[in-house]
């Protein structure tokens, strides 16, 4: 069989691109099901030799206890809830075992915080011979790690589920696969509990195709938390010819918001995300153009008026302004 070094920071997912199948092996694992917390014993049955070995969950690698030829012992790890693949770690190879495993949440909340990366994204080109990239670095302090980021896929991972570890001191940068883009630019990831104020993250998106005026514009990173059922309001928005403006509308569910330019006033409907990776998403750029002066922008989730009242999904807006000229990307974060 071909073997697959393990490299330090890289996720699990990785090996299963180019894992090999076990032949004539039928795996199996018990329990198939467990908490979102993690800490489940379980036990996978097949055939084993007597070197080390390792579980993996989804893109997250737990170490596996080998109690006889047929017997692997490990303890899940925890994961936002879903199901994912479980493979195994054979010294250094990965071995696809097509078995299943689902976390599920338990308890009054959640174990994992959801952070949205407003526009992380494959290379896209745009108007003007421009070509934008969106990157992200994640570094996490020194006694601080090892902490787990949920959705945030490197560009050589096919995995569903991408996810990588990063240990304490250590620091990674990451780019959106393209395998699993859809045109939605947004992007979900979780983390433990309390681990967001300690897990340094900066996010940005930049211009390759010239000499670069900026190093690049900074994206907002936003906690779930300040997602809005209220009005969310842009004063002072440019309408201006020399500028392109886009509007971006994010939630967890698909739901409609009312958008008000102005003194005009239109129905957005956000399209559900593909997965628990994927926000409900649209985009508005019907701006008017004028040689100049701004308007006031407000975005607000639209209320079902049944017994009880229904409230639409919490949203978070914000606003991209390219300059034409030199493709110079200005954001506007909202006020309320």
């Amino acid at each position: 069989m071909r073997s697959l070094r393990l490299l330090s920071l890289l996720p699990a997912a990785l090996l299963f691109a180019s894992s090999l199948l076990a032949e004539d092996v039928t795996y199996s694992i018990s329990p198939a099901i467990g908490p979102s917390l993690g800490r489940t014993p379980v036990t996978v049955k097949g055939i084993f030799g007597t070197w080390q070995y390792g579980l993996i969950f989804g893109g997250i690698g737990v170490p596996a206890t080998r109690i006889d030829e047929h017997t692997l012992v490990a303890s899940a790890p925890a994961h936002p809830a879903g199901t994912v693949d479980v493979g195994i770690f054979e010294y250094d190879i990965g071995i696809s075992t097509g078995l299943k495993y689902t976390f599920v949440d338990v308890g009054p909340s959640s174990h994992f915080e959801r952070l949205l990366l407003p526009i992380f994204m494959p290379p896209a080109r745009g108007l003007f011979g421009s070509e934008f990239h969106s990157e992200l670095r994640a570094a996490v302090p020194n006694a601080a790690g090892p902490i787990s980021l949920f959705g945030a896929a490197w560009p050589f991972s096919s995995s569903s589920d991408p996810a990588i570890t990063l240990q304490s001191g250590s620091d990674a940068t990451l780019i959106r696969d393209e395998s699993d883009f859809n045109g939605n630019p947004g992007r979900f990831v979780f983390v433990e509990k309390d681990s967001f104020d300690i897990l340094g993250l900066n996010l940005r998106a930049f211009d390759v195709s010239r000499n670069a005026q900026t190093f690049g514009t900074e994206i907002p990173i936003v906690h779930e938390r300040e997602f809005s059922q209220t009005l969310i309001t842009f004063p002072g928005v440019p309408i201006d010819s020399r500028f392109r403006t886009t509007l971006r509308i994010y939630a967890a569910e698909p739901g409609t918001v009312r958008v008000t330019v102005g003194t005009q006033t239109f129905n957005v409907t956000l399209r559900p995300g593909g997965n628990q990776y994927e926000p409900a998403y649209a985009s508005f750029s019907d701006f008017p153009i004028g040689s100049g002066g701004s308007t006031n922008v407000t975005v607000e989730p639209l209320i079902l008026y049944f017994s009880p009242v229904v409230f639409g999904p919490p949203v978070w807006a914000f606003l991209t302004i390219t300059n034409n000229d030199t493709q110079q990307i200005t954001t506007m974060s909202p006020h309320r």
